[in-house]
């Protein structure tokens, strides 16, 4: 039993260093190309009613632009996008006969590449001048030319890929691509990818070169100028933050607003400052261990008490207790942010890729469309309710 235990304990290790491996080595050639990272923030909304919400900070401190960045992607758009006639022609009975992309019609002649069970895949081979031929090929045009390029970073991925095939073959040694799950998660993967080959066949065969055209592009921005692209008055907050117990008697809000007093005299003392402070006094835990840093605000959504505050004091001025329903505030206020509508050239390659997201969504959806018109699956409310129950007292008693 103990030699049961041990053998399993061994090929459950030697499945998480693969996994591990080949994460790995993912994220090193998704790595290749250079980008830029976008950072957020949450902004924590002060509301009307006391009411609190989060959303993301989109750091626009100093360059308002850097928000358009990341609101694009989030932006659930209802722009008419004329791709009607584009669904109707989708016909994926036809589409390996004509799509025009290299290579692809040589690599479905051999149907080798198909083979995805778990039985057909070769993990005793060691690797080869074959498999890294097929691996650079299969590489995007940029990541290719890197590689090839710059010889340690062809070592690197070299290594890399031994590191990954001796850890196959060490797995497959203890068969744990015989055991049944991961069979199942191993075809379950080469599914996922053939599907993703295959709508991205489609798409790049339906969407035009040139989408979007400038036309389009620019119709998006004046459409969309005043709810997507222009910014109201916004403000940096920072606040300490300190809550009034559930039917507080006279005593204890008095209490609570000598502790508020006191801590603004440390502040104001220079004893402690504020954002220590607010770390160790600050009851509003999103933004306690920010130093009390609440975003970037609009200053239309703060409540009221606070909203007089921050229109009329001056930078880093730190407020006197401000009472609302919910509890005492210590707001100090940072930059003001004038409103402005960010220029076009701003959010044009934005706007672009947005348009392009969209489109490939609507086109995707068509495809499952047709794919299911097609190849229709024997499921009903009936079906999906029945194997549900049959899941919940089998895999949950």
């Amino acid at each position: 039993m103990a030699n049961s235990d041990n053998q399993l304990t061994r090929i459950l290790s030697i499945a998480l260093v693969l996994g591990s491996l080949l994460f790995i080595f993912l994220a090193e050639m998704s790595h290749l190309k250079s980008k830029k990272e976008i950072t957020t923030d949450e902004t924590i909304y002060i509301q009307d009613g006391g009411a609190i919400s989060v959303q993301d900070d989109k750091e626009l401190i100093e360059k308002t632009e850097e928000v358009v960045s990341t609101d694009l992607d989030m932006l659930e758009t209802e722009q008419d996008i004329d791709i009607a006639q584009t669904e109707q022609d989708i016909d994926i009975a036809q589409t390996e006969q004509d799509i025009d992309i290299a290579q692809t019609e040589q690599d479905i002649e051999n149907n080798n590449w198909a083979n995805t069970t778990a039985e057909d895949i070769e993990y005793t081979k060691p690797l080869d001048f074959e498999h890294i031929t097929l691996l650079v090929t299969n590489m995007n045009a940029n990541e290719r030319e890197r590689v090839l390029a710059d010889q340690n970073l062809f070592k690197q991925v070299i290594e890399s890929e031994a590191n990954n095939r001796s850890t196959l073959m060490s797995a497959a040694s203890n068969q744990l691509n015989q055991h049944p799950n991961v069979k199942f998660m191993m075809e379950r993967n080469a599914d996922n990818m053939l599907l993703e080959f295959y709508l991205n066949l489609l798409i790049k065969r339906k969407l035009p070169e040139e989408f979007p055209s400038n036309e389009q592009i620019i119709a998006y921005y004046e459409s969309n100028k005043e709810t997507q692209f222009t910014f109201p008055l916004r403000a940096r907050i920072w606040q300490i933050f300190l809550p009034k117990p559930k039917d507080a008697s006279e005593t204890e809000i008095l209490e609570l607003q000598q502790k508020a007093e006191e801590i603004i005299s440390k502040i104001k003392k220079g004893t402690n400052d504020f954002s220590n402070l607010a770390v160790s006094q600050s009851q509003h835990e999103q933004s306690k261990n920010r130093g009390g840093y609440m975003g970037v605000m609009e200053v239309d959504g703060l409540l009221p008490e606070i909203k007089e505050h921050i229109l009329k004091s001056k930078v880093g001025e730190v407020s006197d207790p401000i009472e609302t329903d919910t509890g005492l505030h210590i707001i100090k206020r940072g930059t003001i942010l004038a409103e402005e509508t960010l220029a076009f050239e701003q959010v044009e390659d934005q706007i672009r890729q947005l348009l392009i997201k969209q489109t490939g969504m609507q086109l995707k959806n068509a495809i499952f469309d047709q794919a299911r018109e097609d190849y229709p699956q024997q499921i009903s409310e009936s079906i999906i309710e029945d194997w549900w129950l049959k899941l919940k007292d089998e895999i949950n008693p």
